[in-house]
């Protein structure tokens, strides 16, 4: 039964769910070593160097990501009140 003034209507489809989230974490693996001369020795501090570079630069990506998402929420917050 429906009420006076009412109409029937399709039902409303569910919302769509969105997540937003930062990069996922992967391992930094540090090179293994077993320098026999001083070439080895350098050539193994370059391999580490880059190493610890790319794992820094995974890590500076997830926090700006994470930055980001925290100013999101809290903008978000404030135009809720």
């Amino acid at each position: 039964m429906l009420l006076a003034g009412c109409t029937s209507a399709p039902h409303s489809t569910a919302p769509a769910i969105i997540y937003v989230g930062c990069p996922a974490v992967s391992p930094c693996p540090v090179p293994s070593a077993q320098p026999a001369t001083n070439g080895d020795l350098s050539a193994d501090i370059l391999q580490l160097e880059s190493a610890l570079l790319n794992c820094g630069l995974q890590v500076e990506a997830i926090k700006t990501c994470q930055e980001a998402q925290h100013a999101k929420t809290e903008s978000t917050a404030t135009t809720a009140d």
